[in-house]
């Protein structure tokens, strides 16, 4: 894949809840834990997580927590931006967004 088909499947510059919500479930699959992992692991109640997953509106506890355990930058999950990514993990990530 090259430079501008990764940015259009993370949907760099797209800060609209659908893309925010498409980004998350793809870095949430990247982890490979459940949503309910995920959450206990963020120190967030699961149907918060839920929630912030579903609506594209993830807290900054969340992307703290993205960002320590997984290297995933605020800066991709909010606007599609992959340049801070690890390239392994833009890599996993790829694969799950559509």
């Amino acid at each position: 894949m090259n430079y501008l088909e990764t940015e259009r499947a993370c949907r760099r510059g797209d800060t609209t809840a659908e893309a925010i919500h498409q980004r998350l479930v793809a870095t949430r699959l990247m982890t490979g834990l459940s949503q309910k992992e995920l959450a206990a692991n963020a120190g967030i109640k699961y149907t918060t997580f839920r929630s912030q997953e579903q609506s594209g509106a993830p807290s900054v506890q969340l992307m703290s927590y993205f960002l320590s355990a997984f290297s995933v930058d605020f800066n991709f999950i909010l606007g599609g931006d992959p340049a801070r990514l690890p390239a392994d993990v833009l890599q996993e990530i790829l694969k799950h967004l559509g």
